[in-house]
């Protein structure tokens, strides 16, 4: 499973950014690859909801959410 780390822009829309990262590595992908996106919590401050629905809208399915330490890692599955 891939573990990309993605870091907050240091201007504009997170929500934007977050859709073009998301469509990005949505390429790159086979169906049915999962993959781990780590974000800074305090960056990415959005509810869940939000990651799930940009997710889907790129082609993932959620598979689990968790937070630590101020990390958020959501594991998606390329459908």
């Amino acid at each position: 499973m891939r573990r990309i780390v993605v870091r907050a822009p240091a201007c504009g829309d997170s929500i934007a950014f977050l859709r073009r990262v998301f469509r990005i590595h949505a390429e790159e992908l086979n169906q049915g690859e999962r993959v781990e996106f780590v974000f800074d919590g305090e960056r990415f401050p959005f509810p869940a909801a939000i990651f799930e629905s940009l997710l889907a809208g790129a082609g993932f399915k959620l598979i689990t959410s968790n937070g630590e330490d101020g990390t958020r890692i959501f594991e998606a599955e390329k459908v």
